[in-house]
């Protein structure tokens, strides 16, 4: 059965012994291994007990999955249900799977984590009418998804935030999930026994290293700012980014930017084409600006690079780093041309 990520937060509140699998699959990896640690907790309570959890690498599982399908069968010497957790996941399961469920009589849960398993891939073509199996799919937040999720964990916090503070909490949040609650996290801390959120309590506690830089590395690429793009892309990197999750991020803003020439083209303002971004108010004369710079035909081409890009970083032995460091130079250098 389908879940959404929210409706599994749910469910690990009462896990229900029937459910034998829990797939994690897409592309918010931040967001998988945060739900994966979720459901492995509400079922062994602690990740580190090693009686109760057990954690395989894809890469280190033979052919037949043997390695599976003995720790999904052994029991805690102390008793009590185990999480059995496989990293990078891929269709090669599917088998093991049909095989091992329908017929288990184990009481342990198995949690399949993948960033590459697809919507039409067999294994979740198969589990997803099963109602011993949960699949999840993870990707990445949109704009309205990232302000949702920080005023929910807010709420969770029981901290409260009027508009103009969540905008510039927003401002400073990732796609990635479990960063950002880790900067809630932080922000809870630095507030102390305070609840209500100002603007000052945002610039002194959450960090803008996953939003905001990163946001910026997109205006300077789109915007033609060849110098700060890649000094930006340098420093962004240094501090811990991957070339994948930079590139993703870029194109996110050139969908953007794309979607919002559409609805120009067919009419609309400006203003009323960006509405639904709910666009920072100090980001607005770079984005319109943008828009001036780039045609529908030239951001299709410059997106089609990106996933070209994403692609060839994703594949091993390729040099990542450089490869989406001269897709950035080349978009920035091309919107420089054009910023007349």
């Amino acid at each position: 059965m389908n879940l959404k990520p929210a409706q599994l937060e749910s469910f690990c509140k009462h896990p229900d012994p029937t459910v034998k699998c829990i797939i994690l699959y897409g592309s918010n990896e931040g967001e998988i291994s945060m739900l994966q640690k979720q459901c492995a907790v509400a079922v062994c309570g602690s990740t580190d007990d090693a009686f109760r959890y057990c954690q395989l690498r894809m890469e280190d599982i033979s052919k037949d999955g043997g390695e599976i399908y003995a720790e999904f069968h052994s029991q805690s010497l102390i008793g009590g249900r185990r999480a059995v957790v496989v990293l990078n996941a891929d269709n090669t399961l599917a088998s093991l799977l049909k095989s091992m469920l329908p017929e288990t009589t184990s009481e342990n849960l198995l949690i399949l984590t993948s960033s590459t398993l697809k919507k039409n891939s067999s294994l979740i073509t198969w589990s997803k009418d099963r109602k011993d199996v949960i699949l999840v799919g993870c990707y990445e937040d949109r704009e309205t998804d990232i302000a949702a999720d920080a005023e929910a964990m807010l709420r969770a916090k029981k901290l409260t935030a009027d508009t103009t503070v969540l905008q510039v909490l927003r401002s400073r949040l990732s796609p990635d999930r479990r960063l950002n609650q880790s900067e809630i996290d932080k922000l809870e801390i630095y507030m102390g026994e305070r609840k209500n959120v100002m603007i000052s309590d945002i610039q002194n506690a959450v960090s803008d290293v996953a939003g905001a830089n990163i946001e910026d590395l997109c205006y300077f690429t789109a915007g033609g700012d060849i110098a700060k793009a890649c000094s930006m892309y340098n420093r962004l990197l240094k501090e811990g980014e991957e070339s994948a999750t930079l590139v993703r991020q870029l194109e996110y803003h050139f969908e953007r930017l794309l979607e919002t020439t559409a609805q120009i083209n067919d009419g609309k303002s400006a203003d009323e084409a960006t509405k639904f971004f709910n666009l920072m108010f100090y980001r607005k004369n770079d984005f319109y600006k943008q828009l001036r710079i780039w045609n529908t035909e030239q951001l299709l081409s410059a997106l089609n690079m990106l996933y070209e890009c994403e692609r060839s970083c994703k594949t091993t032995n390729m040099p990542a780093e450089q490869i989406a460091g001269y897709t950035i130079l080349r978009l920035a250098k091309f919107a420089a041309k054009n910023n007349h």
